[in-house]
Protein backbone atom coordinates (compact mmCIF):
# COMPACT_ATOMS: atom_id res chain seq x y z
CA UNK A 1 0.00 0.00 0.00
CA UNK A 2 2.83 2.41 0.87
CA UNK A 3 4.48 1.76 -2.50
CA UNK A 4 1.18 2.32 -4.34
CA UNK A 5 0.60 5.63 -2.56
CA UNK A 6 4.15 6.80 -3.30
CA UNK A 7 3.87 5.81 -6.96
CA UNK A 8 0.51 7.56 -7.33
CA UNK A 9 1.80 10.80 -5.79
CA UNK A 10 5.00 10.80 -7.85
CA UNK A 11 3.25 10.10 -11.13
CA UNK A 12 0.56 12.70 -10.48
CA UNK A 13 3.09 15.41 -9.61
CA UNK A 14 5.50 14.46 -12.40
CA UNK A 15 2.94 14.41 -15.21
CA UNK A 16 1.23 17.56 -13.99
CA UNK A 17 4.55 19.39 -13.84
CA UNK A 18 5.63 18.08 -17.26
CA UNK A 19 2.32 19.07 -18.85
CA UNK A 20 2.66 22.65 -17.62
CA UNK A 21 6.40 23.11 -17.91
CA UNK A 22 6.65 21.62 -21.39
CA UNK A 23 4.34 24.32 -22.71
CA UNK A 24 6.63 26.94 -21.15
CA UNK A 25 9.74 25.29 -22.61
CA UNK A 26 8.26 24.84 -26.06
CA UNK A 27 7.10 28.45 -26.18
CA UNK A 28 10.47 29.78 -25.03
CA UNK A 29 12.46 27.62 -27.46
CA UNK A 30 10.20 28.46 -30.39
CA UNK A 31 10.30 32.20 -29.66
CA UNK A 32 14.10 32.21 -29.41
CA UNK A 33 14.56 29.69 -32.26
CA UNK A 34 17.13 27.90 -30.09
CA UNK A 35 19.66 30.70 -30.64
CA UNK A 36 20.64 31.06 -26.99
CA UNK A 37 21.46 27.50 -25.84
CA UNK A 38 23.51 28.41 -22.75
CA UNK A 39 21.40 31.37 -21.66
CA UNK A 40 17.92 29.93 -22.25
CA UNK A 41 17.86 26.26 -23.28
CA UNK A 42 20.37 25.03 -20.67
CA UNK A 43 18.65 26.67 -17.64
CA UNK A 44 15.26 25.39 -18.84
CA UNK A 45 16.50 21.82 -19.21
CA UNK A 46 18.38 21.90 -15.90
CA UNK A 47 15.30 23.20 -14.07
CA UNK A 48 13.22 20.36 -15.51
CA UNK A 49 15.74 17.75 -14.35
CA UNK A 50 16.17 19.24 -10.89
CA UNK A 51 12.43 19.52 -10.36
CA UNK A 52 11.91 15.91 -11.41
CA UNK A 53 14.57 14.90 -8.88
CA UNK A 54 12.72 16.81 -6.16
CA UNK A 55 9.47 15.10 -7.09
CA UNK A 56 11.32 11.78 -6.92
CA UNK A 57 12.69 12.67 -3.48
CA UNK A 58 16.31 12.46 -4.65
CA UNK A 59 19.27 14.61 -3.57
CA UNK A 60 22.54 14.71 -5.51
CA UNK A 61 25.85 14.65 -3.64
CA UNK A 62 29.02 15.52 -5.56
CA UNK A 63 32.22 13.78 -4.46
CA UNK A 64 35.78 14.67 -5.36
CA UNK A 65 36.69 17.13 -8.11
CA UNK A 66 33.60 17.66 -10.24
CA UNK A 67 34.73 21.00 -11.66
CA UNK A 68 34.61 19.51 -15.17
CA UNK A 69 30.83 19.71 -14.95
CA UNK A 70 30.98 23.49 -14.58
CA UNK A 71 32.87 24.47 -17.71
CA UNK A 72 32.34 24.30 -21.44
CA UNK A 73 34.61 22.10 -23.55
CA UNK A 74 34.32 19.70 -26.51
CA UNK A 75 34.14 16.21 -24.97
CA UNK A 76 32.18 13.00 -24.60
CA UNK A 77 30.92 12.39 -21.07
CA UNK A 78 30.03 8.78 -20.35
CA UNK A 79 27.81 7.61 -17.50
CA UNK A 80 26.73 4.23 -16.12
CA UNK A 81 23.05 3.61 -16.81
CA UNK A 82 21.07 1.54 -14.29
CA UNK A 83 17.93 3.58 -13.56
CA UNK A 84 15.18 5.71 -15.10
CA UNK A 85 16.44 8.33 -12.67
CA UNK A 86 19.52 8.84 -14.87
CA UNK A 87 17.53 10.96 -17.32
CA UNK A 88 16.66 13.42 -14.55
CA UNK A 89 20.22 13.38 -13.18
CA UNK A 90 21.93 14.06 -16.51
CA UNK A 91 19.58 16.91 -17.42
CA UNK A 92 20.03 18.37 -13.92
CA UNK A 93 23.83 18.46 -14.21
CA UNK A 94 24.19 19.42 -17.88
CA UNK A 95 27.35 21.41 -18.44
CA UNK A 96 27.51 24.66 -20.42
CA UNK A 97 27.26 23.60 -24.04
CA UNK A 98 25.91 20.29 -22.84
CA UNK A 99 23.43 17.89 -24.42
CA UNK A 100 22.65 14.20 -24.11
CA UNK A 101 22.03 11.12 -26.24
CA UNK A 102 18.52 9.74 -25.71
CA UNK A 103 16.47 7.05 -27.40
CA UNK A 104 14.48 8.35 -30.36
CA UNK A 105 11.41 6.69 -28.84
CA UNK A 106 11.31 9.54 -26.29
CA UNK A 107 9.60 11.55 -29.04
CA UNK A 108 6.49 9.45 -28.47
CA UNK A 109 6.30 10.35 -24.77
CA UNK A 110 3.83 13.23 -24.31
CA UNK A 111 5.38 16.54 -23.25
CA UNK A 112 8.93 15.22 -22.76
CA UNK A 113 9.31 14.28 -26.42
CA UNK A 114 8.52 17.79 -27.67
CA UNK A 115 11.00 19.36 -25.28
CA UNK A 116 13.74 16.84 -26.11
CA UNK A 117 13.44 17.62 -29.82
CA UNK A 118 13.42 21.41 -29.44
CA UNK A 119 16.22 21.34 -26.85
CA UNK A 120 18.52 19.72 -29.41
CA UNK A 121 19.13 16.42 -27.62
CA UNK A 122 20.83 13.76 -29.75
CA UNK A 123 18.15 11.27 -30.79
CA UNK A 124 19.40 7.71 -31.34
CA UNK A 125 17.30 5.17 -33.24
CA UNK A 126 18.61 1.83 -31.95
CA UNK A 127 16.13 -0.10 -34.13
CA UNK A 128 17.92 1.02 -37.30
CA UNK A 129 21.69 0.49 -37.53
CA UNK A 130 22.28 2.98 -40.35
CA UNK A 131 20.35 5.73 -38.60
CA UNK A 132 22.08 5.00 -35.31
CA UNK A 133 25.51 5.26 -36.91
CA UNK A 134 24.49 8.47 -38.69
CA UNK A 135 23.31 9.96 -35.37
CA UNK A 136 26.65 9.11 -33.72
CA UNK A 137 28.61 10.63 -36.62
CA UNK A 138 26.47 13.78 -36.60
CA UNK A 139 26.87 14.16 -32.83
CA UNK A 140 30.65 13.83 -33.21
CA UNK A 141 30.65 16.61 -35.79
CA UNK A 142 28.55 18.82 -33.50
CA UNK A 143 30.98 18.28 -30.62
CA UNK A 144 33.85 19.39 -32.85
CA UNK A 145 32.10 22.31 -34.56
CA UNK A 146 30.02 23.67 -31.66
CA UNK A 147 32.31 22.80 -28.72
CA UNK A 148 29.60 20.60 -27.20
CA UNK A 149 29.73 18.26 -24.23
CA UNK A 150 27.62 15.19 -25.01
CA UNK A 151 26.48 12.78 -22.28
CA UNK A 152 26.05 9.17 -23.40
CA UNK A 153 25.63 5.78 -21.70
CA UNK A 154 28.14 3.40 -23.33
CA UNK A 155 26.06 0.42 -22.19
CA UNK A 156 23.34 1.54 -24.57
CA UNK A 157 20.46 0.71 -22.24
CA UNK A 158 19.70 0.31 -18.55
CA UNK A 159 21.31 -2.56 -16.69
CA UNK A 160 19.60 -4.66 -14.05
CA UNK A 161 22.42 -4.41 -11.48
CA UNK A 162 25.19 -2.10 -10.24
CA UNK A 163 27.71 -3.90 -12.43
CA UNK A 164 28.01 -2.13 -15.80
CA UNK A 165 27.09 -4.18 -18.86
CA UNK A 166 29.48 -4.56 -21.78
CA UNK A 167 30.15 -1.20 -23.41
CA UNK A 168 29.14 -0.66 -27.01
CA UNK A 169 31.30 1.39 -29.35
CA UNK A 170 28.99 4.35 -30.03
CA UNK A 171 30.43 6.67 -27.37
CA UNK A 172 33.98 5.86 -28.44
CA UNK A 173 33.20 6.37 -32.11
CA UNK A 174 31.70 9.74 -31.21
CA UNK A 175 34.95 10.70 -29.50
CA UNK A 176 37.01 9.48 -32.45
CA UNK A 177 35.01 11.59 -34.92
CA UNK A 178 34.98 14.71 -32.75
CA UNK A 179 38.63 14.62 -31.69
CA UNK A 180 37.45 15.19 -28.11
CA UNK A 181 38.55 13.65 -24.83
CA UNK A 182 36.25 11.32 -22.90
CA UNK A 183 35.21 12.16 -19.34
CA UNK A 184 33.71 9.31 -17.25
CA UNK A 185 30.93 10.34 -14.86
CA UNK A 186 29.87 7.86 -12.16
CA UNK A 187 26.26 7.78 -10.96
CA UNK A 188 26.32 5.89 -7.66
CA UNK A 189 23.05 4.95 -5.97
CA UNK A 190 20.42 5.56 -8.66
CA UNK A 191 19.77 1.84 -9.12
CA UNK A 192 19.13 1.46 -5.40
CA UNK A 193 16.62 4.31 -5.02
CA UNK A 194 14.87 3.57 -8.33
CA UNK A 195 15.43 -0.05 -9.45
CA UNK A 196 14.75 -1.00 -13.05
CA UNK A 197 11.79 -3.21 -12.08
CA UNK A 198 9.95 -0.43 -10.19
CA UNK A 199 7.69 2.26 -11.65
CA UNK A 200 8.42 4.72 -8.85
CA UNK A 201 11.38 6.06 -6.86
CA UNK A 202 12.01 5.31 -3.17
CA UNK A 203 13.95 8.56 -2.76
CA UNK A 204 17.37 9.06 -1.22
CA UNK A 205 20.85 10.33 -2.05
CA UNK A 206 22.69 9.67 -5.30
CA UNK A 207 26.43 10.39 -5.51
CA UNK A 208 28.13 11.88 -8.55
CA UNK A 209 31.85 11.43 -9.23
CA UNK A 210 34.03 12.43 -12.19
CA UNK A 211 36.91 10.09 -13.05
CA UNK A 212 40.14 10.94 -14.83
CA UNK A 213 39.62 11.87 -18.47
CA UNK A 214 40.71 9.68 -21.37
CA UNK A 215 42.68 11.76 -23.89
CA UNK A 216 41.66 11.48 -27.53
CA UNK A 217 45.24 10.48 -28.39
CA UNK A 218 45.02 7.46 -26.09
CA UNK A 219 41.74 6.38 -27.69
CA UNK A 220 43.24 6.56 -31.17
CA UNK A 221 46.43 4.78 -30.11
CA UNK A 222 44.88 1.89 -28.20
CA UNK A 223 41.62 1.50 -30.11
CA UNK A 224 37.98 1.73 -29.05
CA UNK A 225 37.57 -1.86 -27.85
CA UNK A 226 40.59 -1.82 -25.52
CA UNK A 227 39.66 1.58 -24.09
CA UNK A 228 36.02 0.49 -23.68
CA UNK A 229 36.98 -2.65 -21.74
CA UNK A 230 39.35 -0.71 -19.47
CA UNK A 231 36.78 1.99 -18.84
CA UNK A 232 34.16 -0.57 -17.88
CA UNK A 233 36.58 -2.03 -15.35
CA UNK A 234 37.23 1.47 -13.95
CA UNK A 235 33.50 1.94 -13.43
CA UNK A 236 33.22 -1.45 -11.71
CA UNK A 237 36.12 -0.67 -9.35
CA UNK A 238 34.72 2.74 -8.49
CA UNK A 239 31.28 1.24 -7.78
CA UNK A 240 32.81 -1.60 -5.75
CA UNK A 241 31.41 -4.41 -7.89
CA UNK A 242 32.89 -7.33 -9.79
CA UNK A 243 32.33 -7.96 -13.47
CA UNK A 244 31.15 -11.38 -14.67
CA UNK A 245 34.09 -13.68 -15.35
CA UNK A 246 32.53 -15.34 -18.39
CA UNK A 247 30.56 -13.37 -20.94
CA UNK A 248 28.99 -14.26 -24.26
CA UNK A 249 30.79 -12.63 -27.13
CA UNK A 250 28.53 -11.12 -29.76
CA UNK A 251 28.92 -9.01 -32.83
CA UNK A 252 27.85 -5.51 -31.90
CA UNK A 253 26.76 -2.45 -33.87
CA UNK A 254 28.84 0.70 -33.77
CA UNK A 255 26.05 2.72 -32.14
CA UNK A 256 25.37 2.68 -28.42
Amino acid sequence: MKALIRATIQHSLAWSFCAFYTLVMVAALLLTAGKFPDRITLPLVRFWGRTMLRISGVTLEFEGDCSALGRRAPRVLTFNHASTLDLFIITAILTPGGTAVVKRSILYIPFMGWSAYLAGLVLLDRSNRERAIASIEKAGARIRDESLSVFIAPEGTRTSSRAPAKFKRGAFRMAEVSGADMVPVVIDGAAEVWPRDKNFCWGGTVKIRVLQAIPHAELMERGARAVADDLRERYARDLGVELPVVETRELEPVAA
